[in-house]
């Protein structure tokens, strides 16, 4: 099956259109597309889609030359749902920093999704391929520098959908020390902000000054502060504090951020296709994310540690 697989992801990479128009990252939305494909069937934990798309992510990864942990950059880990014993498998690749290579910024995004729900496919375009995606440009960014500051994890989190339990499965059993984490970025919803030209973050409380450095400054897109407890995400009433992957971090005293669009109408639903994907909005969410993690990247770890022990 994972022969099969890998003939799949070799020939599917060679005739996937390239007209995209993404000025700055051309592969962006064709990843999104790739890894919210019908074939990947929602990309259900343990099922064959999230397979499909872990050997994907994985070519990914070693077309960006990034470091492997362990073979094929494969992390498995066990959780527990009701009496049954579960296992998820992340992804996880490093990126070595030049100033700091001792010190990581820890970036999260779920590859897993729904799988199919009555019948239907849910394909999870903006939830979470885009994340996913938006991780592996940013993946390219940091690479292209010469050379980053911090050394980076970059993880693909499986059983987001079901509890969070990848985040929690690398927060139990890190593959770095945790005291050597200076920052999460999580990247969950990225790609469907186009209604009111908006990038959602929460997390700010928890790193002071960041919210400083974006009053100061003129962002592609608005960049929007969410606050601590609960709101909405379109219909959706969320507990912002626990709604994705940088809670297990919040939890453990790390700093972080979570970037994230609002609700959208095709929010888990068999509607949320990478065709509604405005690739207008897509540049310029990336244009502003990017420049926000090559700042993070810019300040000293003595203000990450300042903030961790304020936790």
């Amino acid at each position: 099956m994972k022969q099969q697989l890998a003939v799949y992801l070799c020939f599917s990479l060679l005739v996937l259109p390239t007209w995209f128009p993404l000025r700055a990252q051309p592969q962006l939305l064709q990843d999104i597309q790739q890894l919210s494909d019908d074939r990947m069937v929602g990309r259900k934990t343990a099922e064959a889609g999230a397979e499909l798309a872990r050997l994907y992510i994985q070519q990914r990864f070693s077309g960006l030359q990034l470091d492997s942990l362990q073979v094929d950059f494969r992390h498995p880990f066990q959780y527990s749902t009701g009496f049954s014993q579960q296992q998820g498998i992340n992804l996880i690749a490093r990126l070595a920093g030049c100033s700091w290579p001792d010190r990581y910024i820890v970036m999260t995004a779920h590859y897993d999704h729904l799988g199919i729900v009555a019948g239907k496919i849910y394909n999870g375009a903006d939830d979470n391929a885009s994340g996913v995606a938006t991780m592996l440009a940013l993946a390219e960014l940091l690479k292209n520098q010469p050379c980053p500051s911090y050394s980076y994890l970059f993880i693909a989190t499986d059983a987001e959908e079901s509890g969070l339990y990848g985040a929690k499965a690398f927060v139990a059993s890190p593959a770095v020390p945790l005291e050597q984490v200076a920052l999460n970025l999580n990247l969950d919803m990225l790609s469907r902000g186009e209604r009111f030209n908006q990038l959602y973050l929460y997390g700010t409380f928890s790193l002071p000054g960041v919210s400083d450095y974006l009053k100061n400054q003129q962002f592609a897109v608005k960049v929007k502060l969410r606050h601590r407890g609960k709101g909405l995400r379109g219909q959706h009433r969320l507990d912002w504090a626990n709604a994705s992957d940088h809670a297990p971090f919040r939890r453990a005293g790390i700093p972080f951020l979570f970037f994230g669009v609002d609700g959208h109408s095709h929010y888990h639903t068999a509607e949320d296709d990478w065709q509604k994907i405005k690739p207008e909005y897509l540049q310029r969410m990336f244009d502003s994310l990017s420049r926000i993690v090559l700042w993070l990247d810019q300040q000293p770890p003595a203000w990450y540690q300042a903030a961790r022990k304020s936790q």
